[in-house]
């Protein structure tokens, strides 16, 4: 036999210890010592990292959102575009280089399309960019306020945020910009959060100041009066990334993407993940994209809103709000409580933003455009708060 006689031996003791019923414990083990609950080793600058903190999305039905800048509707081209996916197309993985975004967008902006990426929202085109061209102890720059996430994301890359506050009215510090170099600069435009707008002469003269790669975050620049894409001509220094999310209601699918030089596209495809955007997410971009008619009458009516609402925040209820060049609006409450109205707001089910973390912007709410109907129902609720006695008559 196979195990020889010695074997042969020591199956047989077996069998006979199993036929009898084997008393004898089996060998033991020592006991494994207590789990150490700090084996995982984490990067001790991740450990104190403080991430970004999204807006609240509640998962039930009910709310007014006015709270993360979303479009209070979806491009109907989009919808249907996803709606006519079928088993095949959810069973393949997605173009990973999202070639028919990639060509419509080209061709919108007069370029090549080796100038074009695809991301997986506008995070993912600004994570990839930092993760491109920045390397532990580099710095990167940015004003104050502005996008929150800029310097986490560079906090994540071992990269040195700095963050020049604006000046008053929000207005761009160029001078202090131009003067402080880092591997990329960021300037969004029109700022979050008070929606400013800062003209291309700015971004042009902070190109020229030698920056190494100036980028300039469009997310809402759908709303706004002008926009920088006229200068990636002059300036192979220029990045410019804008999302889906807000002007075609894409925010659910997160669908954003960068113009700049071909040497930055190229870097940025070797670094993001393989399959970044969905399938669905890409159909619903190339659809949306081509349904300008619905994008100009929804982006026009936001305008529309917007001001209208601006007017009265000022004239009926004596509040502050600041020009806005995006489909949101910053609300300085003065000697009222922001927080309270928030509060407020809150416990009628429609929900606003909060931003603490700049003095300017300390007693203020981002307030975004929604719907007619959305914005009739927060005026009415805004009114309940700060003139009761006018509800009550």
């Amino acid at each position: 036999m196979w195990f020889g006689r010695a074997g042969g031996r020591w199956l047989s003791s077996i069998v006979r210890a199993l036929g009898r019923g084997y008393t004898r414990p089996w060998p033991s083990h020592p006991r494994p010592r207590e789990i150490d609950v700090e084996l995982v080793r984490i990067r001790k600058d991740i450990a104190r990292l403080v991430g970004y903190v999204p807006g609240e999305q509640p998962q039930e039905p009910g709310w007014i959102k006015l709270n993360t800048n979303e479009s209070f509707e979806c491009s109907p081209a989009a919808l249907e575009a996803v709606r006519s996916l079928g088993a095949v197309e959810l069973t393949r993985y997605p173009d990973p280089l999202c070639g028919g975004v990639t060509a419509i967008l080209a061709e919108s902006f007069g370029v090549g399309a080796e100038r074009v990426v695809v991301g997986n929202g506008s995070d993912d085109i600004v994570n990839l960019i930092i993760r491109s061209v920045c390397g532990p102890g580099d710095r990167l720059v940015c004003t104050r306020p502005s996008y929150s996430l800029y310097p986490v994301l560079a906090a994540i890359q071992g990269v040195e945020a700095v963050e020049i506050p604006l000046l008053e009215g929000f207005a761009l510090p160029l001078r202090q910009l131009c003067s402080t170099r880092g591997a990329v600069a960021f300037v969004a435009s029109p700022n979050n959060p008070a929606g400013t707008l800062y003209p291309p002469d700015q971004v042009a003269e902070l190109c020229r100041s030698g920056q190494n790669l100036v980028v300039v975050d469009e997310a809402y620049v759908e709303f706004a009066e002008t926009n920088c894409a006229g200068l990636l001509e002059d300036f192979p220094n220029l990045c410019i990334v804008r999302s889906l999310s807000k002007a075609y209601g894409l925010a659910g699918l997160r669908v954003g993407y960068m113009v700049g030089p071909p040497d930055l596209a190229e870097a940025v495809l070797k670094v993001k993940d393989s399959y970044n955007v969905n399938r669905a997410a890409q159909a619903a971009a190339i659809a949306a994209l081509g349904d300008v008619d619905w994008a100009r009458t929804t982006w026009q009516g936001v305008i529309e809103r917007r001001e209208r609402f601006r007017t009265l925040l000022e004239e009926e209820f004596g509040l502050r709000a600041y020009p806005s060049q995006a489909n949101f609006v910053l609300v300085d409450f003065g000697g009222k409580s922001a927080a309270a109205a928030q509060e407020s707001l809150r416990n009628k089910r429609i929900l606003v933003r909060r931003l603490e973390g700049a003095p300017i912007t300390r007693n203020c709410l981002r307030i975004t455009i929604g719907s007619e109907s959305e914005m009739a129902a927060l005026v009415e609720a805004l009114r309940e708060h700060l003139q009761p006695e006018t509800v009550a008559q």
